[in-house]
């Protein structure tokens, strides 16, 4: 077969980007050179290594045995000391992550500026939501999921621990009669995920300690969330490293409506091992570190 490691690298970008364009624009490419390498590499093949997916390209049971190796040869590109006089400098690549979006804006946020001060060379790609761990997810290094995740052939670890509370703005509160009990939180919409969309048993148990509570309004996203609830669109069910940054919102009940829930990471020993990943994780650690009070965010009276 005449095609090399070029090739196999094309291939795992289309698979990450779902799409020639995508591939295209990150490999400085045109989408015509893209299409005529990978059906050149079929041809090679002798069998589709790509398949359409809606409107995304995704790898055929077959093409994933070559994105795999194309990552293999990703990473030992990434380990190689090509630094001055060959000693190495600062580690570079493409990290790509799924997490949720509070967590990915907030403390991922805060590991990367640790990161691009140490190695600019590496680029972090997210996709944003609070979702169950994936099977197989082609192109991913790492996943931060809500709730210990149920997963074979990975690598899987806690990363920290954070709390939901209920939340609402202050004119809200006092447009309505006051709140007395936890129990009358209830009489008002709720602020939350869509039911439907919701896959994560984690997030469903504080949402079953409101059981007459009707939804207001559902959102995949917990920054969202926060909005709605600063726009007094009803009561929030939030992340309190979320809320407590919003001056507008009150928590209510601290002490009863308390919900701790727990943030891991999964993914694979070989990825783990990639120069790039291990710089995201160890400034995700540190950010995790330094801010656990705010993430753990007990009971008790607001700074």
């Amino acid at each position: 077969m005449s095609h090399g490691a070029d090739d196999l690298l094309l291939l795992l970008a289309v698979a990450r980007h779902g799409s020639y364009a995508g591939a295209a624009a990150d490999l400085g490419l045109s989408h015509t050179t893209v299409s005529r390498r990978m059906a050149g590499l079929e041809r090679a093949v002798g069998a589709r290594l790509l398949v359409r997916s809606g409107d995304r390209w995704e790898p055929s049971e077959l093409g994933r045995t070559f994105v795999a190796a194309g990552e293999e040869i990703e990473h030992a590109v990434d380990a190689l000391p090509l630094g001055p006089g060959g000693r190495g400098s600062s580690v570079s690549g493409v990290v790509r992550a799924l997490a949720p979006d509070g967590f990915g804006g907030v403390v991922m946020g805060a590991a990367m500026r640790q990161v691009v001060q140490e190695h600019p060379g590496v680029r972090l790609e997210m996709i944003n939501a609070a979702r169950r761990a994936q099977t197989n997810p082609v192109g991913i290094d790492l996943e931060v999921v809500v709730g210990r995740p149920e997963v074979s052939r990975k690598e899987a670890f806690h990363l920290a621990d954070y709390s939901l509370g209920v939340y609402a703005s202050q004119d809200y509160l006092a447009a309505h009669p006051p709140l007395r009990t936890p129990e009358q939180v209830q009489e008002h919409p709720l602020i939350y995920f869509v039911d439907s969309m919701q896959d994560v048993a984690e997030l469903d148990i504080p949402r079953r300690r409101f059981p007459r509570m009707r939804q207001g309004v559902g959102a995949t996203s917990s920054v969202v969330h926060v909005e709605l609830t600063r726009a007094g669109a009803g009561i929030g069910l939030l992340p309190c490293y979320l809320a407590e940054r919003v001056p507008e919102l009150v928590r209510l009940f601290p002490e009863e409506l308390w919900f701790p829930v727990e943030y891991w990471v999964v993914s694979r020993s070989d990825l783990l091992r990639r120069p790039a990943v291990q710089a995201v994780m160890a400034a995700i650690r540190a950010a995790v570190a330094q801010m656990r009070e705010e993430l753990v965010a007990a009971p008790g009276p607001r700074a």
